[in-house]
């Protein structure tokens, strides 16, 4: 099997991902080390779990970490949803674009899982028994390279891996808050 890093996307020889991953066979690809939790004064709002507040936080990963699929899960909202019904299993809604687009209509969530994965991975892997809003921090992200989630209209919960990308987001949602 050829090792294909996720850094570096033409390293596939056409291009597309050239590799094999067993769900119940492997050992957990991440772990998040770092999670970033988002109160309603971290938007300058007393509303939690806003359609508008996870537009921010996909377009500051999107910043950060440019080339993510987004999937989502256990999905309840207040207004249209990007989903037809709540379910663990996830459900592919394309690039950060298309993420902003289905995020724009929803009034506010009460609950879901958006996990970000890199676009080289053609069938990524996540957890077993699907993405669930109330899973442990602490869950393996699978293939994903960050997990939003929005937990019952209180707050958002960002974990990674990545204590770059962790550091990054929070230091500009600082920045962010602080110019109010």
């Amino acid at each position: 099997m050829e090792v294909v890093s996720l850094l570096d996307p033409t390293s596939a020889s056409d291009g597309a991902p050239d590799f094999e991953l067993v769900d119940e066979e492997r050992e957990p690809l991440m772990r998040p080390r770092n999670v970033v939790r988002l109160e309603p004064a971290a938007f300058q709002t007393e509303l939690p779990c806003l359609g508008g507040q996870l537009v921010a936080i996909v377009q500051q990963i999107q910043e950060i970490l440019p080339g993510l699929r987004w999937y989502v899960a256990d999905v309840q909202t207040i207004g249209p949803s990007p989903v037809p019904r709540r379910a663990p299993t996830p459900v592919l809604v394309g690039d950060a674009t298309a993420m902003i687009e289905a995020a724009q209509r929803v009034d506010q969530f009460e609950s879901g899982v958006f996990a970000g994965v890199p676009s080289v991975i053609a069938q990524p892997v996540f957890r077993a028994g699907g993405l669930w809003t109330e899973d442990e921090e602490a869950a393996d992200l699978g293939d994903a390279a960050v997990e939003v989630r929005a937990f019952d209209t209180s707050y958002w919960s960002i974990a990674t891996a990545d204590p770059d990308l962790a550091q990054i987001l929070r230091e500009r949602i600082e920045h962010t808050r602080g110019r109010s």
